[in-house]
């Protein structure tokens, strides 16, 4: 069956992954099948089903502890080489990104509508309210925790687009979209940019841009991030903690926030992954995904 991040009111990355396999591989998602499919996330952490055989296709590291690796683990390739060594497989095993694979499903031709696009990761959108803020600029807002038809069509509709959301990048270079990697939030995790970005031979550093806040924070949660920043100021704590929260934005610091996203368009190059790059990620990911189905019901 497949396994992946659920996650409410969604989450394009993960929801990508029943979307997906549906259309290409729709055997590994039997719910009676007691094995486990394990693509596209950031899940080689997460609590991982103990007693059932976990096919890995592509997943990466990043998140919680690096799972202890036994008998029921059958790799055939994770995300990218940051992954590969933590896990210490091969670097043969750095295959990419699975969503890559959407290439293979036939979209709908585009017409370009948005000039740029700025697609947040899912938790930004519950410190501030991104789809108002956005209506005060030139910017359109692709909502990450939209359908994934909703979200596949946004982004190829965009000329640009300003990702935090990793998948927003992934899915836009998969797509030919030009994109720009951008951090807001103190959640944001530059190990797994770093991860998928070197499986495409790319360097994506992420742009700081301040954050905005305005949702209220309280209790414990205040004083534990009012503790972590102070820390965090000094360079005597983790480097994330200098963006955690203490108030809310002032109108000043929105509206600086505003600009800057706007101006990242004209003051940065995009990027965007050759052409040989992406198409040698999807040969990958197409071998190995056949040799995934082959042994999985060879075995059934």
């Amino acid at each position: 069956m497949l396994h992946y991040c659920r996650m409410e009111p969604g989450n394009f990355g993960d929801d990508l992954n029943p979307w997906l396999w549906s259309r290409l591989a729709p055997e590994l998602m039997a719910e009676q099948d007691p094995r486990q499919f394990i693509a596209i996330g950031t899940i080689l952490g997460h609590s991982l089903p103990k007693d059932s055989e976990k096919y890995i296709f592509g997943a990466g590291c990043g998140y919680g502890r690096i799972p202890r690796l036994d008998s029921s683990y059958r790799f055939y390739g994770v995300r990218g080489p940051l992954t590969a060594a933590r896990l210490k497989l091969p670097p043969s095993m750095a295959i990419g990104d699975p969503a890559v694979l959407l290439r293979q499903v036939a979209l709908a031709t585009p017409t370009k509508r948005y000039k740029v696009s700025f697609m947040p990761h899912h938790r930004s959108m519950d410190c501030a309210d991104w789809a108002a803020l956005c209506q005060n600029t030139s910017i359109h807002l692709i909502d990450p925790c939209g359908s994934v038809e909703t979200t596949l069509a946004a982004i190829q509709e965009s000329e640009l687009v300003l990702a935090e959301a990793m998948h927003g990048a992934i899915v836009a270079d998969a797509l030919r979209v030009p994109w720009i990697p951008i951090r807001l939030y103190s959640h944001i995790l530059k190990f797994k940019w770093m991860d998928w970005a070197r499986s495409l031979d790319l360097e994506a550093p992420l742009i700081d841009i301040p954050p905005i806040f305005q949702t209220p924070l309280t209790g414990k949660k205040l004083i534990r991030n009012s503790i972590k920043r102070a820390f965090g100021e000094m360079r005597l704590g983790k480097e994330k903690w200098r963006r955690l929260q203490l108030g809310l934005s002032s109108e000043g610091t929105i509206d600086s926030t505003l600009r800057a996203l706007e101006a990242l368009a004209v003051t940065h190059h995009p990027l965007l992954s050759s052409d040989l790059a992406i198409q040698s990620c999807e040969e990958r990911l197409q071998e190995r995904l056949y040799a995934l189905r082959r042994d999985w019901n060879k075995l059934r």
